[in-house]
């Protein structure tokens, strides 16, 4: 059985008739989880690029910023035209995803334009089956009198957990990933390095068993600015990725190997300030070692949040 903050996983929920109306429609497992506030957590959805596409047009899909994509993947920022940059079919791509609580239900719901040549199947084919034909008809009601037409704007949800962003005491993110033909739990927990135990307890499952199609819910340990003391900011990155923050002037990297967080210029945008500490050579993310009489004299840059346009650094 799910755990008392999840449904029954062969069921999910799809908005039907009014926003507030919610019918339960048979579908693939997918691990749902309650909520009862307003707030929205980092998340990531697992892509598999169904075809040849440049990193833009795959932002532009998911309404993300294009420098949110390539940070995500650790992809180096300062690469000439990184929007015009093709990634090949069946590439393997994290988005960040912002998850709300909608209805009492984590979910992450984008629009999407219909194109002249679009089917609800090769809809859900571009999400990278995160969202099914079904599940788009249902949500947007459409049918015989409500037709898929071009130019129409259409409501794609895609799914999306919080679990307070913590994993065993851990500091996580987690990710929805799309069970792929040939793949067991086994072999998926490998590849993410999470423990069979964790999915099936995570994931609420009966059994170690999932299916093509299915949508899990696989956690990442993270690092957090939660006691850095940041000013009026709080960051959260999985594990070898990076984030942008503070207009995109600043880039943080967590380090796998300790959970701290790295941040540094980002060098995508000219117009930072306060990038360099006061009564100092040295800017955010710098490290100076000077040998003394008595050992080592250490100082650092260190990254502390900003306010707007203003950066601040100790």
């Amino acid at each position: 059985m799910m755990r008392s903050n999840q449904l029954e996983q062969l069921l999910v929920f799809i908005f039907i008739l009014s926003p507030t109306l919610l019918v339960l429609v048979t579908h693939a497992k997918s691990t749902i989880e309650a909520c009862s506030s307003s707030d929205s957590c980092t998340s990531l959805l697992s892509y598999i690029v169904p075809w040849d596409s440049k990193f833009s047009e795959i932002a532009y899909r998911f309404q993300v910023n294009v420098f949110d994509v390539l940070a995500a993947n650790s992809i180096n920022l300062t690469i000439p035209s990184p929007g015009n940059q093709i990634l090949q079919a069946k590439s393997l791509l994290k988005i960040p995803n912002s998850c709300a609580c909608v209805d009492g239900i984590r979910r992450s719901i984008i629009a999407y334009t219909v194109k002249a040549a679009d089917s609800l199947d090769l809809i859900s084919e571009g999400y990278g089956g995160l969202v099914s034909a079904e599940q788009i008809r249902t949500m947007n009601r459409i049918g015989s009198e409500n037709p898929l037409t071009s130019g129409q704007s259409i409501m794609i949800q895609l799914p999306c957990t919080c679990f307070n962003n913590t994993n065993n005491g851990v500091a996580s993110v987690y990710m929805s990933y799309v069970v792929q033909s040939g793949e067991s739990l086994s072999s998926i927990g490998r590849e993410f390095d999470a423990t069979l135990k964790q999915l099936v307890s995570i994931n609420g499952l009966d059994q170690p068993r999932v299916d093509p199609g299915d949508i899990l819910a696989i956690p990442f340990s993270a690092c957090s600015s939660a006691n850095l003391h940041w000013y009026n900011e709080s960051l959260i990155v999985p594990n070898g990725s990076t984030a942008l923050t503070a207009n995109d002037c600043i880039t943080c990297f967590c380090r796998p190997s300790s959970l701290k967080l790295h941040c540094s210029p980002s060098g995508i945008v000219a117009s930072c300030s306060h990038l360099q500490c006061k009564e100092s050579d040295l800017f955010i993310g710098d490290v100076s070692i000077q040998q003394n009489a008595i050992g080592c004299n250490v100082s650092t840059c260190l990254y502390r949040g900003h306010n707007g346009r203003k950066i601040f650094r100790r």
